[in-house]
């Protein structure tokens, strides 16, 4: 059995994918000791179905 995650914003048990939003893409950013920056692969954000709030990304392979 897998864990389970409890939105902080809108008290929602989050207990498999289903009960999550996916397919929305944001950078991964790198800051160089410049104040540049890298922009690397997108990744998957994964938002609560409830309120859309932030919960994670898809840990690259």
């Amino acid at each position: 059995m897998g864990d389970t995650l409890t939105c902080p914003e809108c008290g929602a048990e989050i207990e498999s994918m289903d009960d999550l939003e996916t397919g929305h893409e944001v950078a991964e950013v790198e800051p160089q000791d410049d104040g540049s920056f890298n922009l690397f692969e997108n990744k998957d954000l994964f938002l609560c179905k409830g309120c859309k709030r932030p919960l994670g990304v898809k840990k690259l392979q």
